[in-house]
C-alpha cells in the first residue's frame, strides 16, 4: 500500500511538471480549433479609416497598418501556424524515420550515404537552408512545409538509426528472420515500433523548431505572405511602426509565438528528463 501511494505521488509530481506548458498550449490549441466559429472580424478585411488604432474595447489588440483587427488575426494565425507546424513535423518523421531505420538495419553503403546526406543538410543553419531552397524553388506554403520538413528529417534519421542498429542482431530479430519474414516486415513490425516512444518525446521540440522557422521565414518575406494571418508576417508588418509608438501590431503576435515556443520546449524538456531517468 505504501508503494502504491509513493507511485501515485510520483505520478502527480510528474504531471505538475508538465502543467506550465500545458496551461499555455492547450487553450491556444482549443481556440485555434474553434476560431472559425467565433464572432470575430474578418482577419483579412482592411479598414483604411482605422489604421493603427490602439487597443480598445472595440479592438482588444488594436488594428494594424492596414486597419485589420489584430486580435482576430492573432487567433486565425494560431490556427494556420499550428496546422503548418504539424504538417512540417509529420513530414520530417515520414522522411527521417524510414530512412534512419533502413540505414541502421542494412548498414553498408546505405548507411554511409544517409550519414553524408544528413551532414550536408545539417551543415547549413536552418534559416539559411530554408532561404536558399525557397529562393531556388519558389515561394509557396507547400514549398515552405517541404523545406522545413526536409531540414528536420535528418534529426529523426539519426535518432531512429541509433535505435535500430543495436537491435538488428538481437534474438527476436534473428527469430523473425528464421521464420521467413522479409527485411521490410522486420522493419515495420519489430524495429520501427521500438522507435515510436523516442520519436514522440522529440515531437514537441521539433514542433518548436518548425514554428520558429516558419515565423522567421514569414518575417523575412519568404514564408506566408500578408494579408494571410501568420505570426511572423504580422510581426514584420508592425515592426516599422514600433519607433512611432505603435507597438501592438507586433507585440501581440510576438507574445503568442513566444508562449507557444516556450510551452513546446518546456514539455519536450520534461519528456526527455523522464526518459533519461527511466534509462538510468
Amino acid at each position: 500500500m505504501l508503494a502504491t501511494l509513493v507511485r501515485r505521488l510520483s505520478a502527480r509530481r510528474k504531471f505538475w511538471r508538465f502543467l506550465p506548458g500545458l496551461v499555455i498550449l492547450v487553450p491556444l490549441i482549443i481556440v485555434a480549433l474553434v476560431t472559425p466559429l467565433l464572432p470575430l472580424e474578418d482577419p483579412v478585411l482592411p479598414h483604411p479609416a482605422q489604421r493603427n488604432k490602439a487597443p480598445s474595447p472595440e479592438h482588444v489588440f488594436g488594428t494594424d497598418t492596414y486597419g485589420m483587427d489584430v486580435f482576430s488575426r492573432v487567433l486565425h494565425a494560431a490556427r494556420l501556424d499550428f496546422l503548418l507546424t504539424l504538417l512540417c513535423v509529420v513530414l520530417a518523421v515520414a522522411i527521417g524515420a524510414p530512412l534512419g531505420a533502413a540505414a541502421g538495419y542494412f548498414g553498408g553503403w546505405l548507411e554511409n550515404v544517409t550519414e553524408r546526406l544528413v551532414e550536408i543538410v545539417q551543415s547549413f543553419p536552418i534559416m539559411l537552408f530554408a532561404m536558399m531552397i525557397q529562393i531556388a524553388v519558389g515561394r509557396s506554403v507547400t514549398n515552405l512545409i517541404i523545406v522545413i520538413g526536409v531540414y528536420i528529417a535528418p534529426f529523426y534519421a539519426k535518432l531512429v538509426r541509433s535505435i535500430v542498429k543495436p537491435l538488428r542482431d538481437v534474438e527476436f530479430i534473428q527469430a523473425a528472420r528464421v521464420t521467413g519474414q522479409s527485411s521490410v516486415q522486420i522493419l515495420l513490425r519489430h524495429l520501427l515500433p521500438n522507435s515510436i516512444p523516442p520519436i514522440i518525446s522529440q515531437f514537441t521540440l521539433s514542433a518548436a523548431v518548425a514554428i520558429r522557422t516558419l515565423s522567421g521565414l514569414s518575417f523575412l518575406g519568404l514564408g506566408v505572405q500578408t494579408p494571410t494571418p501568420e505570426w511572423g508576417s504580422m510581426i514584420q508588418t508592425g515592426a516599422g511602426w514600433m519607433v512611432f509608438g505603435k507597438w501592438w501590431p507586433s507585440v501581440f503576435p510576438g507574445l503568442a509565438l513566444f508562449l507557444v515556443v516556450w510551452g513546446l520546449t518546456r514539455i519536450s524538456e520534461e519528456i526527455e528528463s523522464m526518459y533519461t531517468l527511466r534509462e538510468e
